[in-house]
């Protein structure tokens, strides 16, 4: 079964698997981390602005380059297609069975450990046995439960994903709308009590890229429709909309609820919270409607989960066509027209980190290579405007070359930033350099494998 006979993806589908991606726990926690290092309402509001302009500059590069390459892989693709197979081959085993089931078996636990156990009292992180060291915990029992059900709904179809997809998604941004404007109300009529800063923290350079670092982690996932792009009807239209759409939207509520949480809270009552979304439902409405906010931010994380669980199984996918996977994660499911394989290997590897809790350790070691990733598709998105520059069949981006280039830059300056870190910390915390290692001796080892293979022939 051929690609063009999977897309079945809508215009809203793809809106709400960019949109649904990017609506995590991020907004809810970046704030609180952000005002303990930006007291200063104009730096504080700058960077989220900031943030949001390299996101877009991102965006009309992937959206460029989705579709003049419409398949599913996302950045798998691209590397393939400008890189060659060798550079295609390190950055999606580390996109596979790093960063997407990395990401995967965080989510599903954190739904566990934190909104779950606020909602039912129940102590997920209590042990259910031990032995010889190792301690299974019942939130690594039904985190695996969690993702085992994801991906089941997944491989059924994906007009089922896609119906989760949009419920997930529309719920949570039509709610916190509401909620944000019902508390501009509150702030007008002066029944808050904001809390000032004491002594304001004075603006560096250091907080300012700390800042931004925090704002464009409450930004990820505006890419995640670029991996099922061959499953997107007429995606010419569609994936841009749904990139450029779904990231503008975003942005601008995550705007609104940063406007709400410093009025209302205070730059210092927002860096005294634990999270900032039920800090300011407790203010405005109490207990009850803390436990509401959690069960929202759940409904936000099933939406993430989703969007990760669908984009990471066509990475395999993508990788097993090109003979750079197993093979049977090339074949697509006759009824269903899924890749139910990689789907299901996909849900193994995650329980696996999710059982042997070493999943926060793999997101550590590929953190440099999320940064390397998403920089070299922007590099791709410029070979290709240089190999291509003009074709009716793709979209062209918008603030070429300006915003792409802002995008290359900013990520320039926070892998430089990165790097000095692991390096500094050198002897202390090796991963993040570790795994970097690791995907530049897969690219060297897969070239070389490469090479070998010619030279027989």
């Amino acid at each position: 079964m051929s690609e063009t006979h999977q897309r079945s993806i809508s215009a809203r589908g793809a809106l709400c698997i960019v949109a649904g991606s990017m609506l995590g726990v991020g907004i809810f926690l970046s704030p609180v981390q952000m005002a303990a290092l930006i007291q200063s309402p104009l730096a504080y509001f700058g960077v989220w602005i900031f943030a949001a302009v390299i996101v877009l500059g991102g965006s009309v590069a992937y959206a460029e380059l989705a579709t003049a390459f419409p398949h599913a892989g996302g950045d798998y693709v691209y590397h393939r297609q400008i890189f060659g197979p060798s550079v295609a081959f390190a950055s999606g085993w580390a996109l596979f069975a790093g960063i997407f089931s990395g990401s995967i078996a965080a989510v599903a636990v954190a739904m566990c450990q934190f909104q779950l156990h606020t909602l039912t009292g129940i102590d997920f992180n209590a042990p259910v046995f031990e032995l010889f060291g190792f301690t299974l915990r019942r939130s690594a029992l039904l985190g695996v439960g969690i993702v085992l059900l994801f991906t089941l709904l997944n491989v059924r179809g994906i007009s089922l994903s896609e119906g989760v997809q949009k419920l997930c998604t529309l719920v949570p941004l039509g709610i916190l709308t509401l909620l944000a404007l019902v508390a501009l109300g509150f702030f007008f009529s002066g029944s808050t009590n904001p809390k000032p800063a004491e002594a304001p923290v004075p603006v560096t350079l250091s907080a300012l890229v700390g800042g931004y670092l925090l704002a464009y982690f409450a930004y990820s996932g505006w890419n995640a429709v670029t991996y099922v792009a061959g499953e997107v009807k007429d995606p010419t239209r569609n994936i841009p909309r749904a990139l450029c759409g779904g990231a503008g939207i975003v942005a601008g509520l995550y705007l609104l609820l940063n406007i709400i949480f410093f009025l209302l809270l205070g730059p210092q009552g927002l860096a005294e919270s634990n999270e900032a979304g039920s800090a300011l439902a407790r203010n405005l409405f109490g207990r009850g409607a803390e436990l509401a906010m959690n069960g929202l931010i759940l409904i936000c994380l099933a939406a993430t989960l989703n969007a990760s669980i669908l984009g990471g199984g066509r990475i395999a996918y993508a990788m097993a066509k090109d003979g750079a996977f197993l093979k049977r994660a090339a074949t697509l499911n006759p009824k269903t027209g899924t890749p139910s394989f990689a789907l299901w290997l996909q849900a193994a590897w995650s329980s696996i980190l999710i059982l042997s809790n070493s999943f926060d350790q793999l997101l550590a070691a590929v953190s440099l290579t999320m940064l390397c990733t998403g920089s070299l598709t922007v590099l791709s998105f410029f070979a290709l405007r240089l190999k291509q520059p003009a074709s009716k069949e793709r979209w062209r981006a918008f603030g070429y070359p300006w915003l792409p280039a802002l995008y290359l830059i900013s990520s320039a300056l926070v892998l430089t930033v990165k790097l000095y870190e692991a390096f500094v910390n050198f002897g202390r915390d090796d991963a993040p350099l570790l795994g970097l290692v690791i995907v530049l001796v897969a690219f060297a080892a897969h070239a070389i494998y490469r090479r070998m293979k010619v030279a027989s022939r």
